[in-house]
C-alpha cells in the first residue's frame, strides 16, 4: 500500500514465489512513489514462523507459507510480516501472529482475542517482505531520497 496525494493498494501473489518478480515488483512500487506524493507505506505478507530455541531464546525464522504445510510439532505459527515506512517515523518492521479459522476467516491477538493484538518487531534480513522496496526508495539515513520527496520540485525528472 502506498499512501500520499494519492492511494494506491496493490497485491501480487507470487511475492513470496519468486525472488526475482518480487525485485520487479518493487521496481515497480518505487517507480510510483513520487506520483502518491508519499507519506507512508506498508508490505505486509503471511509468513510462516519457526522457532529456534537451539540457537536463542527470541530466535526465529520466517519462510514463505507456499514453502510446505504449517508444523505445529516444531512450534510454528503463521504471522503477517510487515514493513512500514512513515516520512514522518521512520521505519518499522515485525510480525503480527495470526490464526486461521473454519470457516475461513482470520483472528488476530493473544488467543483470539482481538483487543490483544501483540506485533513482534523483528531485524529484517534482505529477503524480509518490503527491504527490497526501502532500499530503492531510503537514502542512507533511512529518509526518503531527496529526488522522491515532494521539495524536489512539481516538474517531472
Amino acid at each position: 500500500m502506498l499512501e500520499g496525494a494519492l492511494f494506491r493498494q496493490h497485491s501480487f501473489a507470487d511475492y513470496l514465489r519468486d525472488p526475482a518478480k518480487a525485485a520487479g515488483y518493487d521496481q515497480r512500487l518505487a517507480a510510483e512513489v513520487p506520483e502518491v506524493d508519499l507519506d507512508r507505506l506498508i508490505v505486509a505478507a503471511p509468513m510462516v514462523v519457526t522457532p529456534l530455541p537451539a540457537v536463542g531464546e527470541d530466535v526465529q525464522r520466517l519462510r514463505s507459507p507456499f514453502t510446505g504445510p504449517l508444523n505445529t510439532d516444531h512450534g510454528e505459527y503463521q504471522a503477517i510480516a510487515y514493513t512500514l515506512f512513515d516520512v514522518a517515523d521512520g521505519v518499522t518492521t515485525g510480525t503480527v501472529p495470526f490464526t486461521r479459522n473454519p470457516d475461513a476467516t482470520f483472528s488476530f491477538g493473544a488467543d483470539g482475542d482481538e483487543d490483544f493484538v501483540v506485533s513482534i518487531p523483528v531485524n529484517p534480513s534482505q529477503g524480509f517482505p518490503g527491504v527490497g522496496l526501502l532500499r530503492l526508495i531510503l537514502d542512507e539515513d533511512l529518509r526518503l531520497r531527496a529526488d522522491l520527496r515532494p521539495s524536489a520540485g512539481d516538474t517531472p525528472q
